[in-house]
């Protein structure tokens, strides 16, 4: 059971890199914060994310996937949802570019603290129903259909643990004194980039729902 367990987290750990290495809502959500707010608001981005995975994966082993796909509506307010925060972030981020604010956080007065990042994530990913299908995807195609319930217990915990990881490395690359250097000198076009990028991906997953129905 021990070398059935080890090939399933190989996998997982695999799929999961190759998905933190494809650009998203989520590596967005953990950059922005870390450029914007500093290196520990994208740890807590990172944690508010890898919670909200973590119950997507629980929900995903209680059988809610086959609720959604039973219920298609759901699935679309949840991304539709999703959709219109991202699109919030980003004319946030648009108007502190367009002001100039390039010393201020971008998203408010009450965001400054390490709770409001943390719940910035945790809204990002729970807002995502794609998050589950891809859980069940990935349990699906390595977890045997016969494993114990301390199996799961262990890869739910890896998992999201590697997330985390995967997004504090997010955190520092992009809070870092070099890239912050070069970041100060041209923070209003940052600004604006970072605002276009959270708008077009809100835009493109609720036109894609849209598509769906």
């Amino acid at each position: 059971m021990l070398h059935t367990l080890y090939i399933t987290l190989a996998g997982i750990a695999l799929v999961n890199m190759l998905g933190w290495l494809s650009p998203g809502p989520n590596m967005l959500a953990v950059m922005s914060a870390s450029v914007s707010k500093g290196r520990t608001s994208g740890y807590a981005t990172g944690l508010g994310l890898a919670t909200g995975g973590m119950i997507w994966a629980t929900l995903t082993i209680m059988g809610a996937a086959t609720v959604f796909e039973l219920f298609p509506t759901a699935v679309l307010a949840f991304r539709l949802i999703g959709a219109s925060y991202l699109a919030w972030l980003g004319y946030k981020y648009l108007r502190s570019a367009w002001r100039g604010d390039a010393a201020k956080l971008v998203i408010s007065k009450v965001e400054h603290s390490n709770r409001a990042a943390f719940r910035t994530g945790f809204i990002v990913v729970m807002t995502n129903p794609k998050a589950m299908l891809f859980f069940s995807s990935v349990f699906v195609a390595f977890i045997p259909a016969s494993a114990p319930l301390w199996m799961w217990i262990v890869i739910l915990v890896f998992s999201q643990t590697q997330a985390f990881l995967q997004h504090c490395l997010t955190a520092w690359l992009f809070s870092s004194r070099a890239v912050l250097g070069r970041i100060e000198t041209a923070q209003r076009r940052v600004n604006g980039a970072i605002g276009a990028l959270y708008v077009g991906l809100g835009f493109g997953i609720g036109m894609d729902a849209l598509r769906r129905i």
